[in-house]
């Protein structure tokens, strides 16, 4: 608290300076009494890679499985759903990527995960096994020799020696050791799949990935809604012209996120028209939301030290109502109220209608996921009730 009142001090007797060189100079002051170094901070601005998912997939039907990717969860359908995942890689320096994260997790809680694909694979930076040779010499010397010359007599010479020798040669080969360039597996009992994937020299990590999982749905299946998620892991070289200054506790080469995504997938029965229409329905109106959303998040001019001042306190301020974009992924992943939740009930009218919209239309498509294959008396019963609100 102390650092702070000292930054804010020497913010307030630099009025004088001019607005752009104080702005620069309030925000690092700001950075460095919080505790935040100016690197990281920029490479909070913006991620290095991108990722980009289809907001619709189609649901294709299953007829034959081996007997231990059989369902063991009771009766249903059996679909397959490919998710066509690319990323980019952007910035002026490419960063270092290690691996992604990615888990798909349905809404529904019926879902039950059936196969998926890639498996687990392992791989090896040597090309085949390893050979070992080892060699193990013992060499045995004794010598020796007299030589005597008497006066005038002639010469005499005497010589002894021996030598022995032992060798003994093992040959052998060893495999060459494995790690993982693809992990997966099933989270959340069996409803959702996770992948692991890393950056070797048999996987490159940038452009399209394909995976496909197969899910027990409910007999009559038509739509539903997939939560899919990626992290990517790596380093970023960093370009900071402050990076030389030492920051306690900062570890530049650490492996981080250096780039996110967050995707919700309308999955649509094939051969469906109903159900593919809801769902691009529910793919256009969360890419206007979204585009409505960035547009009151544009920061408005600062002109005084007032107005700097407090920018930058709803910067810091976490628990602030400000408009921010939380409350799109609130709204997409977590369907939050847009009767009830604070910040969408403070937004514009005509922002509100198009979180409205959404709702209905991703209501609509879980409702259709909902119809099944139902008997006459069921149809009955259904148009009783719909006759009696209309009369209403």
């Amino acid at each position: 608290m102390n650092a702070f009142k000292h930054a804010y001090s020497l913010c307030f007797s630099a009025s004088h300076f001019s607005t752009s060189h104080f702005s620069a100079t309030t925000l690092l002051l700001v950075s460095v009494a919080c505790g935040f170094s100016p690197a990281t901070a920029d490479a909070a601005s913006g991620h290095a890679i991108s990722f980009d998912l289809p907001p619709t997939a189609v649901a294709i039907p299953v007829t034959t499985l081996d007997a231990a990717s059989s369902p063991a969860y009771g009766s249903g359908d059996t679909v397959e759903v490919a998710l066509r995942l690319s990323s980019l890689v952007s910035g002026e320096k490419v960063p270092e990527i290690d691996r992604w994260m990615i888990r798909c997790v349905p809404r529904d809680a019926s879902w039950r995960v059936v196969d998926y694909a890639p498996r687990t694979e392992t791989a090896s930076d040597y090309d085949g096994p390893i050979e070992y040779k080892k060699i193990d010499e013992q060499t045995n010397s004794l010598g020796m020799s007299f030589d005597a010359t008497p006066l005038q007599l002639g010469g005499a010479h005497a010589g002894f020696d021996t030598n022995q020798k032992e060798g003994e040669t093992m040959q052998y080969r060893r495999q060459a050791p494995l790690h993982a360039v693809t992990a997966s597996g099933t989270i959340e009992r069996g409803r959702g799949v996770y992948y692991k994937l890393r950056w070797t020299s048999t996987q490159v990590l940038e452009g399209e990935k394909e995976f496909k999982v197969t899910f027990q749905v409910p007999v009559g299946f038509r739509a539903g809604l997939l939560d899919v998620s990626v992290v990517a892991m790596g380093r970023t070289p960093s370009s900071s012209k402050f990076s030389s200054i030492p920051v306690l506790g900062d570890d530049s080469n650490k492996v981080h996120p250096i780039g996110q995504g967050r995707f919700a997938v309308a999955v649509h029965a094939e051969g469906d028209p109903v159900a593919w229409r809801l769902a691009k329905s529910m793919a256009d109106t969360e890419q206007v939301l979204r585009s409505e959303a960035s547009k009151i998040r544009t920061v408005s001019a600062t002109h005084s030290l007032s107005t700097l001042i407090r920018h930058v306190a709803a910067k810091i301020d976490i628990e602030s109502d400000a408009p921010s974009g939380a409350w799109v992924d609130r709204l997409v992943f977590q369907n939050a109220d847009p009767y009830t939740d604070p910040v969408i009930r403070k937004l514009p009218t005509q922002l509100r209608v198009v979180a409205l919209d959404y709702c209905d239309a991703r209501r609509k498509l879980q409702r259709l996921e909902t119809q099944q294959l139902a008997d006459s008396s069921t149809s009955f019963q259904l148009n009783d009730w719909v006759k009696a609100s209309i009369q209403q």
